[in-house]
């Protein structure tokens, strides 16, 4: 017998904490992963530990959290590896990255989150991503929310022309995909009132705005560029509250 258990291992949930037992799975053949999880919890050597960790990582190297516990558990034993700290810190940027959604709503995609374009346009790095999704997590949960995007550009990693042209990208790409406008910008340019030229520059006034401290909404500031007029604004915002309301039906 030579083959890779399913996960989770049904024997593994039931004999975890049985140290025998699971060497004796393996000694019978199973290429278990879980097993090898299991006993890395059981063993008390570092060393020990780093090694079913890489055994349990040849067996499915597809799994993110597996990965990153057995970056955490060499680095701690090669500190001075910086290609291996390197490679920690960009496998947890992919996976905050990746726990990072949207909301979504009725009738609407779950679009590419703003972290992401920005990562394709490589106007950051994996690891600064990382730190400010941490700091965004943390922010949160003391009930001060912020948007990535602005966070980004707070902390200097980002410039609101940046942000503003991936803002901008983004509502190209759900247009693209048929999503339902999200957002006022989304609608005005939906509607063929402002060019996607015009919506990046009042992006790019709005988040320098926030940046230091000041509000104003994106329809007064196209209202301001001359870019619609009132009449226009009004209905685009009337549709959106609408469509806004009727979201959760």
């Amino acid at each position: 017998m030579n083959h890779a258990c399913s996960r989770p291992c049904p024997f593994v949930q039931r004999h975890r904490y049985d140290l025998i037992r699971l060497r004796d799975h393996l000694a019978e053949g199973h290429r278990c992963a879980d097993a090898w999880i299991a006993i890395a919890h059981l063993v008390r050597e570092p060393w020990q530990r780093l090694d079913c960790l890489e055994r349990a990582c040849a067996i499915d190297p597809n799994d993110q959290n597996l990965r990153i516990a057995r970056l955490e558990h060499y680095v701690v034993l090669h500190p001075d590896d910086a290609q291996a700290a390197e490679e920690l810190r960009e496998a947890k940027a992919r996976r905050a990255l990746e726990r990072y959604k949207p909301r979504v709503f009725r009738h609407q995609d779950a679009s590419q989150p703003i972290g992401a374009i920005l990562r394709a346009l490589r106007a950051v790095s994996d690891t600064d991503l990382e730190v400010v999704l941490e700091e965004q997590d943390h922010l949160r949960r003391l009930g001060r929310p912020l948007l990535l995007g602005d966070l980004l550009v707070r902390r200097g990693k980002v410039a609101p022309e940046t942000l503003a042209r991936a803002l901008t990208l983004q509502s190209r790409l759900r247009a693209v995909n048929g999503a339902v406008p999200r957002t006022l910008g989304e609608y005005l340019i939906a509607q063929g009132h402002v060019t996607p030229d015009q919506l990046e520059c009042a992006l790019i006034e709005q988040i320098r705005l926030r940046a230091s401290g000041a509000h104003e909404p994106l329809g007064e500031i196209l209202l301001r560029h001359g870019a619609i007029d009132a009449a226009v604004l009004q209905r685009a915002f009337q549709q959106h509250m609408h469509d806004a309301m009727t979201a959760f039906e």
